[in-house]
């Protein structure tokens, strides 16, 4: 099954508090009271690939990458900006994958009742169009639609999300 990554989540820490009504005024910068009671600012730039939350502890958070390298980058990039405005003195930020979101497709699934008899899946067409299935022997979550599109979530490395696809694909094969 072909596989591709739609989000990534990262971390990183910037291991000194960040002042953030200082980083309003940066050009980029995404810094409102209103928006989880102005605990958080966001930066964002055209050449990032995702968004990165900074909190005032100096912990950040990067989502809407589609790999590490790109989360990477953006974290990278944000310590870097944050130091060239004198925000925070230098610092080499380590990353760390906390959720991957993947996309399989596959066939037309005509079979998601029998994945709530076979493997416990939740499906309840009435409220959710997809069966949600979440297994003992993985972190992984899937949510398996009748299209054939099915959401991966709950991995923190590749290795977990190549597993996680092989077992989907098992258990799918077999029904």
């Amino acid at each position: 099954m072909m596989w591709e990554i739609v989000n990534l989540v990262a971390t990183a820490d910037l291991k000194q508090p960040v002042e953030l009504l200082e980083i309003s005024t940066l050009k980029y910068m995404i810094y409102d009271q209103e928006i989880y009671g102005g605990r958080v600012a966001y930066l964002k730039t055209p050449d990032m690939h995702g968004k990165v939350t900074i909190f005032p502890s100096g912990k950040m958070i990067s989502i809407g990458s589609r790999s590490l390298e790109q989360a990477q980058e953006d974290l990278d990039f944000t310590a870097k900006y944050l130091e060239q405005a004198s925000i925070i003195k230098p610092v080499k930020v380590k990353t760390k994958i906390r959720n991957i979101v993947a996309l399989l497709e596959t066939k037309h699934i005509d079979y998601l009742e029998e994945l709530v008899e076979t493997h416990g899946a939740i499906y309840e067409p009435e409220q959710f169009p997809g069966a949600i299935l979440k297994l003992e022997n993985t972190t992984a979550t899937y949510l398996i639609f009748a299209s054939g599109k099915i959401i991966i979530t709950g991995t923190n490395s590749i290795e977990e999300l190549e597993k996680a696809v092989n077992l989907i694909d098992t258990i799918l094969s077999n029904l």
